[in-house]
């Protein structure tokens, strides 16, 4: 049988170092039929130009702006769908992979139609006997989206495939099914929700998120986010992504329960000036018009 054809679509912005290693870990997948693609979010280096000379079977895209985390793989998603990928595999910059990380989870992918979205184990690149994530889920109290096994050392129990009912964007493979049924990413969130909101939605369009432990990927962790200080504008963009997801999926008292513990919970860490601001971007957020989800017919 021919192996499907996948893309592999990388965001940067900016940290060009990371992104030519993400990009020489992907090449040397023992995947064959992959195509790689790098979506240059706005960045300010010059990223474009050294991965056009280092690596020059990688698709390049050049947005002209940062477009955010959404918009900016929606770039990448949509040329790579056109060109005829079977699978799309999203992935951060700051990220590695391992060389069998796509094989193992087409594997899974293939067991399975309804598997519309497939999560590997991913571990903090500077401690890879140490979780970042083997998937999410809704914690009631007190209320939050969580990490599974945030900061937990390794262990048997994170070594079993499961279904999920949160995956985060940093590197999932997703199926042309899901884009062509769900739509693309919503563009509405600049960072943060995004990732949770599609989840939902692909949970509700009836197909299955699933964890994925014997593919293993390492990440540096927030590099573009960490890579300077969190202006008041970041407090104000994470306050608005916030407002959007429960204005689409919640209702105005969940969203004053979550929200409302982020504001204090931050405000005890870094001050009332940025709780403020993440109380006035979540009220904008919620108060802000909703449109339809973007399509592959745009």
């Amino acid at each position: 049988m021919k192996e499907p054809v996948v893309s592999a679509i990388v965001l940067a912005h900016n940290n060009c170092d990371d992104t030519i290693e993400c990009l020489s870990s992907l090449i040397e997948s023992d995947y064959s039929n992959l195509l790689v693609w790098l979506v240059d979010n706005g960045s300010q280096d010059e990223t474009a130009k050294q991965v056009a000379e280092r690596f020059p079977s990688v698709r390049i895209i050049q947005t002209g702006r940062n477009l955010g985390v959404a918009g900016g793989f929606n770039a990448g998603i949509v040329p790579a769908l056109e060109y005829g990928s079977d699978y799309i595999f999203i992935l951060n910059n700051d990220t590695v992979v391992e060389h069998d990380t796509l094989t193992n989870l087409l594997d899974e992918a293939l067991k399975n139609n309804s598997f519309g979205i497939l999560m590997p184990k991913i571990l903090y690149y500077d401690d890879r006997h140490r979780i970042w994530s083997a998937g999410a889920r809704y914690r009631y109290f007190p209320p939050s989206i969580v990490m599974i096994g945030l900061n937990r050392i390794d262990e048997p129990k994170y070594n079993i495939p499961r279904d999920l009912e949160y995956a985060p964007t940093c590197a999932l493979l997703i199926s042309r099914g899901v884009f062509e049924k769900v739509g693309l990413f919503d563009d509405g969130y600049f960072f943060f929700y995004d990732d949770w909101d599609y989840s939902i939605r692909v949970r509700e369009a009836g197909y299955i998120i699933r964890y994925v432990p014997s593919a293993r990927l390492y990440h540096k962790v927030s590099r573009t986010i960490g890579s300077t200080k969190r202006t008041l504008d970041f407090w104000r963009i994470w306050g608005q992504s916030g407002g959007r997801f429960y204005r689409r999926h919640g209702s105005w008292l969940s969203a004053f329960v979550h929200l409302g513990y982020i504001a204090l919970r931050e405000c005890v860490r870094n001050g009332w000036m940025p709780m403020l601001q993440f109380v006035i971007g979540a009220y904008e957020g919620y108060r802000q018009k909703i449109h339809s989800y973007p399509t592959l017919l745009g």
